[in-house]
């Protein structure tokens, strides 16, 4: 399917999703359940491992785990996230309004995270923001942002595009793909996200450099 329409691509956790709120308690409940000792089970160490594909992030916190061992700590995760995703669950401010924005000026939105269409689906429609994203590219096995970010372009064949994040995976999907970043310092990484073509420290100031790029 191509659109050759503009494309504001979005990284989700830390850009979109204030993932903290729901997913830092899952884990530090789960990585306790799991054995791991509570000085180590900190928001800073759980957040460092936001945007992370999960086979990175789970060797992260259960190192020399077997993969089935590592496959219960995702399930059990996956569990209480959903379990209170409906009710914790926020995106940052001026999302919806940026969204619109983008839409009104013919530039078509899509989601690149590295996690998989379940969790981006749940945390879409939990944020009540499903109905504004028009393409999700999820994680696919094996790969990295910034191959899935290539796969997403080469389905869609914008005319133009930007990647929008907060971690270092998200300007070097856009590095290497060729396209414009913007990085969030407002997210989990802010360092990381310094390293992007343009810097931002709240949502609003996505809106007017994505209409320059790409309108």
């Amino acid at each position: 399917m191509t659109t050759h329409q503009p494309l504001a691509v979005f990284d989700l956790d830390g850009t979109l999703n204030r993932t903290d709120l729901f997913s830092v308690p899952a884990h530090q409940q789960t990585l306790k359940e799991f054995g791991v000792p509570e000085e180590t089970c900190t928001r800073e160490f759980i957040l460092s491992a936001y945007g992370m594909r999960w086979e990175d992030y789970m060797e992260l916190f259960l190192p020399g785990r077997d993969l089935e061992t590592k496959r219960q700590y995702i399930r059990r995760v996956s569990q209480l996230e959903d379990a209170s995703m409906k009710t914790l669950a926020r995106y940052y401010d001026g999302v919806p309004e940026m969204l619109d924005a983008l839409h009104q000026a013919g530039i078509q939105t899509a989601v690149c995270s590295n996690a998989s269409i379940r969790y981006i689906s749940a945390v879409l429609n939990a944020l009540r923001l499903m109905d504004r994203i028009d393409h999700i590219q999820h994680l696919v096995d094996g790969l990295d942002k910034c191959v899935t970010l290539g796969l997403l372009l080469d389905r869609l064949e914008p005319s133009k595009a930007a990647m929008v994040g907060d971690r270092v995976f998200d300007v070097e999907a856009a590095k290497a793909n060729h396209v414009p970043s913007i990085g969030c310092l407002y997210g989990f990484n802010p360092s990381e996200a310094s390293k992007a073509d343009y810097t931002v420290r709240s949502v609003p100031e996505i809106t007017p450099i994505l209409l320059r790029l790409l309108g």
